[in-house]
């Protein structure tokens, strides 16, 4: 079986609402002359045609932001686009392909020292984009809050995607036969989440690669079911060792990751309204593994993170530096609020759709 990968990346950079750089470049991973200066595959049907229509069309969107923006507010962020075809060829002679054609949009919105981000994800170039003012976050310099952070969180999507791909991508996948028995003895049919959870990895729905690096097909992947590990994302080598088939997850954008879920969709029931005061968190950084036996990562809080009472924002909160059991918090979860947005994760390409979610009593293990 030989795999091959085609893509263009074109990204248009922005800062202080001028452009900063703007530039594509092509990749390929394959075998078999499908490499630059070896013959090209025959174009897949569906793939847009890269090149200047696309530069143009992120040129023009950035033109729709700025005009969008309130006075003395200054954009800063990025417009990229991902287009490109997939494939595989067995020893048969039968072939698999497929294509991507994908947006991501990131504008931090900077008023003074406040600043707040807003992001999506168009999984196909096609689809109307959202509107600029959708975009362009709303800014409003809020006193510092300095009271004890209430107990009730609303994780927003941005924020709630990163502690999940960043939970899945050591919970939910395999990377090496060495890695087998932890999945196993950690994750295999434990529940993890709220009854009502489901999480699925959705390339096909999100506009992710539809065939992975070692030419297998990437199928809708359950990976939580009524708030039980039910899935893993697996390569050939690992889903060997686990005796299950591969998943088509297979990955050479990680180091260290041999596959991951890269296209995450969360399904949950509708919240009641958020008890106030609430902590709402809209954006994370710095997340990173402290242990992947219990799952516990280490995140800070980013941008806009505000105490919400009488129906707004009252206080501007500092960051906050905390660890959490992604389990506990994905038990504590009182439902979603609001519609699901699907915006990108800062590494690996992932994406996630969900909507922002309710915790009650967020078990952080520590604050700073």
């Amino acid at each position: 079986m030989s795999a091959w990968r085609r893509a263009r990346v074109g990204t248009l950079r922005f800062a202080r609402s001028r452009v900063t750089s703007h530039v594509e470049r092509d990749h390929c991973d394959g075998t078999e002359g499908d490499c630059p200066g070896g013959p090209a595959r025959p174009p897949v049907d569906g793939a847009p045609p890269p090149g200047p229509d696309a530069a143009t069309g992120r040129m023009e969107l950035l033109s729709a932001l700025l005009a969008a923006t309130s006075d003395g507010h200054e954009l800063y962020g990025r417009i990229e686009d991902l287009t490109g075809t997939t494939g595989a060829r067995a020893a048969s002679g039968a072939a698999a392909t497929g294509a991507v054609a994908r947006r991501t949009v990131l504008v931090t919105a900077a008023l003074g020292e406040t600043t707040r981000t807003r992001a999506t994800v168009l999984p196909d170039l096609s689809a109307p984009p959202p509107t600029p003012t959708d975009l362009v976050p709303p800014l409003a310099e809020l006193p510092r809050y300095t009271g004890a952070l209430p107990p009730h969180t609303v994780l927003e999507p941005m924020a709630f995607a990163e502690l999940l791909a960043e939970f899945a991508a050591v919970a939910l996948a395999v990377h090496g036969p060495d890695d087998v028995e932890r999945f196993r003895r950690h994750w295999d049919g434990t529940r993890v989440g709220v009854p009502a959870l489901t999480v699925t990895d959705s390339p096909g729905a999100l506009g992710g690669w539809p065939v992975d690096s070692e030419g297998t097909t990437a199928a809708r992947l359950p990976l939580v079911e009524a708030g039980t590990v039910v899935g893993c994302a697996l390569d050939r080598a690992t889903a060997d060792a686990l005796g299950r088939a591969p998943t088509g997850r297979a990955s050479r954008e990680v180091s260290g990751l041999a596959a991951y879920p890269a296209n995450l969709v969360v399904e949950l029931p509708e919240a009641p309204a958020a008890p106030e005061p609430y902590l709402r968190v809209e954006r994370l950084h710095y997340v990173s593994v402290v242990d992947a036996d219990t799952g516990t990562l280490t995140a800070a809080t980013r941008d806009f993170t505000t105490v919400v009472a009488d129906g707004r924002a009252v206080g501007a909160v500092p960051s906050v530096r905390f660890s959490v059991r992604v389990p506990s918090l994905l038990r504590s979860i009182a439902g979603g609020l609001g519609p699901a947005h699907t915006v990108p994760v800062s590494w690996g390409g992932c994406v996630v759709r969900s909507p922002a979610v309710l915790v009650t009593d967020l078990p952080l293990l520590s604050t700073a």
